[in-house]
C-alpha cells in the first residue's frame, strides 16, 4: 500500500487506475472506515480514472493523530492536502460523511486545488445551529451522547447499534452485519469518539460554502437522517454552482450500498467538469492570439 508522509505520521492509500488520463480523482472515506471503503466504486471507476483513495488518521493503515491538541477537520484536510500535493496540479475531490465535511474544508481553503467537488452526506452539524436548524441538530447531539455514553460505560455493542441503525435508517441494521463486521466496528470506537470531537468544532460555515468555487455535485440517500437531509438542503441553497441528487432507496451508505448509482452519477459530474475545464481552456487560448 503507498504511503507519505504528513504531520510526523506516515499515511496511507489505495490506488487504482495509475496512468489513466486527465486529473486523479481523490475519495475521501466515512469516519469510522478506510480507503476499503471505496472498493466497490473504484471497480466501476478504475478503468477510466485515476482513483486515490487515503486513509484519514486513525484509520486503516494511517496511524493516529499525533496532536497537539484533538482531531480537527483542517488536521484531516492537511493530510488529504499532502497527497494532493504529491501527485501534483489538480483534482476532482470527493468526500463521504466524515469524509465529505474534510473535503468542503479543502474546497473552503484551497479551490484552485480543485476540478470538481462532489459531497456525498457531508456533516456540518454547527452550521445547522447557525441557522436555526435546531430539531435536526437535537436528533444528531442525541445519537452522539449516547454513543459517548454507552462506550463509557464499556458497552461497546449498544454503542454501535444505536449509530449503525440510526445511519441506516432502520432498526435491525447493526444485526444485519456480520459478527466479523460488528467486531471490526467496535474496536473503531476511540476513532469514532475522535470523529465527534472534530464535528463539534467543525469551522466551516454557509458563508464559507456560499463561496465555493468548483463545480459541485451533492448526493444523499433517500432515507438519509434528518440532520443529513436538513444539512444537504442548505447546502443546495446557499453554494454557488451545485448540482443534488438523491439516490432512490439508499440510506446514508450509498457509496457501498448503491455503488452503480453512485458511480455513475461521478463519472457523468467529472466528465462533465473535464468538458467545462476544456471549453474554459480553449476559450482562453483564442482570446491569447
Amino acid at each position: 500500500m503507498p504511503s507519505f508522509a504528513t504531520q510526523g505520521v506516515t499515511a496511507h492509500y489505495l490506488e487504482w487506475g495509475d496512468g489513466r488520463p486527465g486529473p486523479p480523482v481523490v475519495l475521501i472515506h466515512s469516519g469510522s472506515n478506510s480507503a476499503a471503503q471505496w472498493h466497490d466504486l473504484a471497480a466501476r471507476l478504475g478503468d477510466r480514472h485515476h482513483l486515490l483513495a487515503p486513509d484519514l488518521y486513525n484509520c486503516g493503515q494511517t496511524a493516529a493523530w499525533p496532536g497537539p491538541g484533538p482531531l480537527t477537520y483542517d488536521a484531516e484536510a492537511d493530510l488529504v492536502l499532502a497527497l494532493i500535493a504529491r501527485v501534483g496540479g489538480r483534482v476532482h475531490l470527493v468526500g463521504h460523511s466524515f469524509g465529505g465535511g474534510v473535503a468542503l474544508r479543502i474546497a473552503a481553503r484551497d479551490r484552485t486545488a480543485l476540478d470538481t467537488l462532489t459531497l456525498i452526506e457531508p456533516p456540518g452539524y454547527p452550521i445547522l445551529l447557525a441557522a436555526g436548524h435546531t430539531e435536526p441538530y437535537a436528533e444528531y447531539a442525541n445519537v452522539r451522547d449516547r454513543f459517548l455514553a454507552a462506550v463509557e460505560d464499556g458497552d461497546h455493542e449498544a454503542a454501535w447499534r444505536l449509530f449503525i441503525d440510526h445511519y441506516h435508517g432502520r432498526a435491525g441494521a447493526w444485526e444485519d452485519l456480520s459478527e466479523r463486521a460488528r467486531h471490526s466496528l467496535m474496536a473503531r470506537s476511540p476513532t469514532q469518539i475522535g470523529v465527534y470531537q472534530a464535528q463539534d468544532s467543525n469551522p466551516t460555515t454557509l458563508e464559507d460554502i456560499a463561496h465555493l468555487g468548483p463545480e459541485t455535485l451533492l448526493i444523499r440517500g433517500e432515507h438519509a437522517a434528518a440532520a443529513e437531509r436538513e444539512l444537504c438542503d442548505l447546502i443546495a441553497d446557499t453554494a454557488p454552482d451545485i448540482r443534488s441528487l438523491v439516490i432512490a432507496g439508499a440510506g446514508h451508505m450509498s457509496p457501498v450500498s448503491h455503488a452503480d448509482e453512485v458511480a455513475a452519477a461521478l463519472d457523468a459530474h467529472i466528465r462533465r467538469g473535464e468538458d467545462r475545464q476544456d471549453t474554459r481552456s480553449q476559450a482562453g487560448e483564442r482570446a491569447g492570439r
